[in-house]
């Protein structure tokens, strides 16, 4: 696998700034933008911010959550002892609608800012918005990343082809040899837990971890390649989050585009809202646990999402009191090595039963299993793929020290052609048989 430093490095390339986008002599088609941007009208740019932002969000709430509040509400009442109907709708949710939602909305806000001057062509934000690399599953691309690239035109000289040609290799290896092999082993225990021991939800629940990081991240690498074969640039999603020594350091390398949104446009203006005095340790914290009770919520229409997005948000709070008390122990720092990426890895594997699981009664189930060692059946799964970890985990700690890395361009181009050409034969053997949808496609 490639070095992930060494993979952000291949499509880099300057980005003009706002004053080149506000020079650029382009045809004017659209104004609209433009009021959010004028500054001797307030009144006028919140309301179009909040235009903006309606449109946006309801049309996401609508296709995404229409039926899980409904249904929510519903459930309540009857609790209550108000029992009432109420209907629901087959819809079918547009692949990736949670991602372009975010891209939008990020024009929007980055415009109301000040981050970014309107875009005075409309086929340039048309090309944007629809961009089709990583439209359906990401990275989340900003309007103030992607559109500054338009102004320049592209040239085939400036793309780096051998580095996007491995890093498209590296991620369908991720997605169609090993997240697509895991898929029916994990699909099998999720579906009936209560069948099955300890050893195999220990199993089905670390290869559902290693399912999602290779689906997800091999979407984002091919995304990202894609999209330099194209001459553009996308951001960084993913930077060998299970290497973590911390559960911060995890979710500050994990879907980087989406924490790193929801940091900027919720968690900041959340911090804003209370002067400098008033912004309290605790404050602070309960703004963190919103951050990650909304991530749980883009993930799912389901409580179980929120639950696990609020797992995760206790275990950052957590984390940040450990450190503030265990700060002055300057002797315990290689411990703290030694013992952080296990008893990270350990939490992200317990939280993510609560992501994977059907519902909320089963993850219960899958949970205690994993957490106490009971069996809630007899039966077992195939015990032979835990062989496979191992591998896994050599090969990913290889990558991460850059074993790979360049090995591509230090070869003349003949040499890298029947390279490529070997590794790719060699690759269609590993392909599982029956492929798979891309998990991050429902969100």
């Amino acid at each position: 696998m490639l070095s992930r430093p060494q993979v952000s490095d291949l499509l880099q390339q300057e980005i003009p700034s706002n004053e080149v986008i506000e020079k650029a002599k382009t045809p004017n088609l659209w104004n609209w933008d433009a009021l959010l941007n004028k500054p001797q009208n307030q009144q006028q740019r919140q309301a179009w911010l909040i235009l903006s932002l309606v449109a946006n969000l309801g049309i996401l709430g609508f296709f995404k959550y229409y039926n899980f509040f409904t249904e929510s509400a519903a459930n309540l009442l009857s609790f209550l002892g108000l029992p009432i109907s109420l209907t629901t709708l087959n819809i079918i949710l547009p692949a990736g609608i949670s991602f372009y939602t975010f891209q939008t909305l990020s024009y929007s806000l980055d415009i109301y800012l000040g981050k970014l001057k309107p875009v005075r062509n409309f086929w340039d934000f048309s090309l944007f918005v629809t961009f089709f690399p990583q439209l359906v599953a990401g990275p989340i691309v900003r309007a103030s990343t992607f559109l500054p690239q338009l102004l320049t035109p592209k040239s085939l000289n400036e793309v780096d082809f051998q580095g996007c040609l491995m890093l498209f290799f590296v991620g369908y290896f991720k997605k169609a040899c090993i997240s697509d092999n895991l898929s029916p082993l994990i699909e099998q225990y999720f579906t009936n837990p209560e069948n099955y021991t300890f050893l195999s939800c220990w199993i089905a629940v670390i290869s559902f971890v290693i399912q999602i990081y290779c689906d997800f991240s091999g979407y984002s690498d091919m995304a990202i390649a894609s999209a330099g074969l194209l001459g553009y640039k996308l951001p960084l999603n993913f930077n060998f989050p299970y290497l973590s020594g911390n559960i911060t350091e995890l979710w500050q390398r994990w879907h980087i585009t989406l924490y790193s949104w929801l940091r900027d446009y919720v968690y900041f203006p959340l911090m804003k809202k209370r002067p400098k005095a008033e912004r309290t340790e605790l404050f602070g914290y309960k703004n963190l646990l919103i951050l990650m009770l909304l991530s749980g919520l883009w993930h799912g229409a389901a409580w179980h999402f929120v639950i696990w997005g609020g797992l995760n948000g206790i275990a950052l709070i957590v984390h940040k009191q450990w450190l503030s008390r265990i700060a002055p122990y300057k002797g315990l720092l290689p411990l703290r090595k030694l013992l952080g990426i296990p008893l990270t890895m350990y939490w992200f594997c317990a939280s993510a039963i609560f992501f994977r699981s059907n519902d909320l009664s089963s993850a219960i189930q899958v949970e205690k299993s994993f957490l106490f060692l009971t069996s809630l059946g007899s039966e077992n799964l195939n015990i032979q793929v835990a062989w496979t970890f191992a591998p896994l985990i050599m090969l990913h700690w290889a990558a991460y020290k850059g074993w790979f890395a360049d090995w591509w361009r230090k070869i003349p181009s003949w040499s890298f052609a029947v390279c490529f050409g070997v590794l790719v034969s060699a690759i269609f053997r590993l392909t599982a048989i029956n492929p798979q949808p891309f998990v991050y496609f429902q969100f």
